[in-house]
């Protein structure tokens, strides 16, 4: 009777694709609550202005960020490094700008920057490219 009902069995070729859907869908969770905590760069409490949005850049752009601290950091779109003195960052930005000569620059300064910092910094930029210094605030309204 047993060989019986060993014959009739059949065997299950289908996948079962549900535990497949369940760790995507946990994976997707994970990435999507990890994302906000990989943004680098220095925490900044930007000025507050009534200025409006600046246009889209068409080409390639570095962000330059200044720290209430006196610390440098450069943002090329994929990677980002940090220089603790302004000597350090401006031979950085120099081999930059010397490399890629129509790349757009902005500047992001914490409200509490030495004006110093931010006055060298424009100075630095102003040497190398006197057309294309974009300042970066926050509206008025944001708070």
């Amino acid at each position: 009777m047993s060989k019986r009902r060993a014959k009739n069995r059949k065997l299950l070729t289908e996948i079962n694709v549900i535990p497949y859907v369940d760790v995507s869908l946990v994976l997707l969770v994970i990435f999507m609550v990890a994302t906000p905590f990989m943004i680098q760069g220095i925490d900044l409490d930007l000025p507050k202005t009534e200025s409006g949005a600046l246009n889209k850049s068409k080409g390639d752009n570095v962000t330059i960020s200044i720290s209430k601290e006196g610390y440098y950091s450069m943002d090329l779109g994929e990677q980002e490094k940090l220089y603790e003195s302004f000597q350090v960052f401006s031979k950085q930005f120099e081999k930059i700008i010397k490399n890629n000569p129509n790349i757009e620059i902005f500047v992001r300064a914490d409200r509490e920057t030495r004006y110093d910092n931010v006055a060298q910094t424009m100075s630095l930029i102003k040497n190398f490219k006197s057309d294309s210094i974009n300042l970066i605030t926050e509206p008025l309204g944001n708070e």
